[in-house]
């Protein structure tokens, strides 16, 4: 939902041939979800302390998406995180979500995600405004690679 340039070709191409798209971080690391905030910190191992999406500023300027998300929850007695794993898997039907859980009470509300469906007319205005919220930051390999660098510097300490 964050990262939607697989939308335009890769998407498509995959759903013609059959071929499932795994999709990694679904819930933007906690971000979609709700659980994670622009004051919250990351640690250790956490990539997110390196990705810049994941700064304060950037934070900040995704909560429309967060907002939009919440709005369309109230709607369907659901989450955020569910409404956007539901959007996800409506919208592609060779789609494999693999959202983050650390507590049993995660799992299942990520399960009852599946469980929810929009009309056509509900899924075109959902993603239609997610079309129109500009997303900032963004994950990127060498981002990832910084974390090694932090964590040697840690361990050092």
């Amino acid at each position: 939902m964050m990262a939607r340039q697989f939308e335009k070709e890769i998407i498509p191409l995959c759903n013609e041939l059959k071929i499932g798209f795994v999709a990694f971080s679904p819930l933007a690391g906690g971000f979609l979800s709700g659980k994670i905030t622009s004051k919250s910190t990351f640690e250790g191992f956490d990539a997110r302390r390196v990705i810049n999406r994941y700064e304060e500023k950037n934070m900040l300027a995704n909560e429309p998406l967060l907002d939009l998300l919440n709005s369309f929850a109230r709607k369907k007695a659901a989450t955020p995180a569910q409404i956007s794993l539901a959007s996800m898997l409506q919208k592609n039907q060779n789609m494999v979500a693999i959202p983050g859980a650390k507590k049993l009470n995660m799992i299942k509300e990520n399960f009852d995600g599946s469980e929810i469906s929009f009309t056509d007319e509900e899924f075109k205005l959902l993603d239609d405004e997610i079309s129109k919220i500009p997303i900032f930051g963004n994950r990127r390999d060498e981002d990832i690679a910084k974390l090694r660098d932090l964590i040697s510097m840690d361990s050092r300490s």
